[in-house]
């Protein structure tokens, strides 16, 4: 598994998102990460790029990665995993453009393999954060993981025809969706807890008012 060269300290991660950048000519389309009315995180259709438009270049893509660490710092998980979407939704939809499916391209194997770990790291280190976010409105509910969780796959059906799925030079499908799922299985046990202790606490209550109720009588 591609998760046993996970870098957990943020510096490393960030070594691994380049400075250096390769731009190209013939900017690549538009894509929009759009949050729905109720929070969830969708992904729109790429669209023709128009003047009020961020155009989507290998050098955005890179921003945005980084731009995913600050949000992270700061505690907004929300808007750190739109711009991650963001950035992720550009890469698989203009990977061959960008040069990461193959090596007759002018951009390295080393590279290529440094920006997929980059990418996927990025993934992993956002998932493994367990601080309390910033606000109620940055805090990741079930909705969003699933919705996710749901990028994630459709991302790797695309990417599976060029054989960038589950290897060190791909998308790390399967580690990005342990990490979510994991998780989803926190959240559904601390859930559970919850619940047993609302239980718990009126099962208490209903029993000392009855002792009362019968040491009255």
């Amino acid at each position: 598994m591609m998760s046993d060269k996970i870098e957990d300290n943020e510096d490393l991660l960030k070594q691994l998102i380049k400075e250096e950048v390769i731009t190209y000519d013939t900017p690549l389309y538009t894509i929009k990460a759009e949050p729905t009315e109720d929070n969830t995180l969708l992904i729109s259709s790429p669209v023709k790029p128009t003047p009020e438009d961020n155009i989507t270049t290998f050098e955005e893509i890179q921003k945005q990665l980084k731009n995913t660490l600050d949000h992270v710092e700061q505690r907004n998980m929300v808007s750190g995993f739109q711009t991650l979407s963001k950035a992720t939704a550009a890469v698989v939809e203009h990977c061959e453009q960008l040069g990461l499916t193959s090596d007759d391209h002018p951009y390295n194997a080393i590279d290529r393999e440094q920006f997929w770990a980059g990418l996927n790291n990025c993934w992993l280190y956002a998932l493994a954060q367990r601080h309390e976010p910033s606000s109620d409105n940055e805090r990741l509910t079930d909705q969003h993981l699933y919705s996710l969780r749901e990028m994630v796959v459709s991302w790797a059906d695309k990417l599976e025809r060029y054989g960038l799925v589950d290897y060190e030079m791909g998308w790390w499908e399967a580690d990005i969706l342990s990490a979510i799922d994991s998780i989803l299985a926190m959240n559904y046990a601390a859930a559970q807890a919850a619940a047993q202790a609302v239980v718990a606490q009126a099962t208490a209550a209903l029993f000392s008012e009855e002792v009362n109720m019968t040491s009255q009588s």
